[in-house]
């Protein structure tokens, strides 16, 4: 889970407002776009059909450069105006931006697409693309983001107009005054649109809610993780009594002998670290065998390195040495003459 909130996505979510659409009336969407942009805290806004990342792309098949055949593999298509790269942060790497237009007159790639061509992002800028019975030249090439969770491995895309199908107006916003900025949004929506009920979302919510059973099974881990800790930690305070109890004369003989307290301790620890040892080689390639074939599910992940297996080694001898060292240093420091008293 902390790899999925640090991994970079390939642009920034955050302060991005989503609002849902109930018309595609281009009179109307023009007439939101200019009073939205006048809301105090609205920086950019951009009319599409889904956001970058989104768990309902739509696939198509198409036509590159003129091939009589259609290409074997679908292509994820967003709808998107030409505002769509600078309001979500999208980068070019290769050509231009979508020209200001209501109609397809060029499409956005993606460099997934280039790669699936086996073409190198400058050369597809120029050649033609028809999709949906359009065809227009590829304009520019956007670099990868991932536009599905971080179980699947970043698709090929194309932008283009879409009017007809926009659902969304997503609103970058500053994050300062942020209610009062929501509460313009909302007003504005409101006067344009009385007849529908008002809905936005946060477009980063809207990604995390998309883990929301990694969240679930993380939650899950650490409440059963701590019951098994604990039950851990009274079986090894009840089990380090019982030594102490059962070799009260051996440790007294050996006081008497010279033995110090710490070679006391020693004597537990070593029985002890036997144990620790023990269930760690039973554990561990059980732990990492299903860890590995769960985190095969995901396309971006974690690896189970050896440092895994030594924070997980270093912090159970530590949850044992805590669970131990009272009663443990209390037997050592016992009196030898009550620890050979006859019974």
């Amino acid at each position: 889970m902390d790899f999925f909130r640090g991994k970079d996505i390939g642009y920034d979510p955050t302060s991005i407002v989503l609002v849902n659409l109930p018309t595609t009336d281009q009179i109307n969407l023009q007439t939101l776009r200019n009073r939205l942009l006048q809301v105090n805290g609205v920086e950019q806004l951009s009319f599409s059909t889904t956001p970058p990342t989104s768990g309902n792309n739509n696939r198509s098949n198409h036509h590159f450069d003129n091939r009589q055949k259609e290409e074997t593999w679908d292509v994820n298509t967003k709808g998107g105006d030409a505002q769509y790269l600078q309001t979500y942060g999208l980068k070019l790497v290769a050509g231009t931006n979508l020209p200001e237009s209501d109609s397809i007159r060029g499409f956005l790639v993606n460099e997934a697409y280039a790669e699936k061509l086996g073409r190198q992002p400058q050369e597809i800028v120029g050649r033609s693309l028809e999709l949906w019975g359009f065809k227009a030249p590829i304009v520019g090439v956007v670099k990868n983001w991932n536009n599905l969770s971080l179980q699947n491995r970043i698709e090929p895309v194309t932008i283009f107009p879409f009017p007809k199908a926009y659902q969304y107006v997503g609103l970058k916003v500053r994050s300062s005054h942020l209610p009062q900025t929501l509460g313009g949004i909302e007003s504005v929506w409101n006067e344009t649109f009385p007849d529908y009920i008002y809905k936005q979302s946060f477009l980063d919510q809207r990604i995390a809610k998309a883990y929301e059973t990694e969240q679930l099974m993380l939650q899950l881990v650490r409440v059963f993780s701590f019951i098994a800790i604990f039950i851990g930690c009274l079986g090894l305070y009840g089990l380090v009594s019982f030594m102490a109890a059962q070799k009260t004369k051996e440790i007294g003989v050996r006081k008497v002998l010279g033995a110090s307290v710490g070679q006391i301790l020693t004597l537990f620890g070593t029985e002890f670290g036997r144990l620790i040892l023990l269930a760690f080689v039973v554990a561990a390639p059980l732990g990492g065998w299903m860890m590995t074939n769960w985190l095969e599910g995901y396309t971006y992940k974690i690896h189970l390195g050896w440092q895994t297996y030594a924070w997980a080694i270093l912090l159970t001898l530590l949850v044992t040495l805590c669970t131990v060292s009272w009663q443990s240093y209390r037997a050592a420091t016992t009196n030898p003459v009550k620890s050979l008293k006859s019974e």
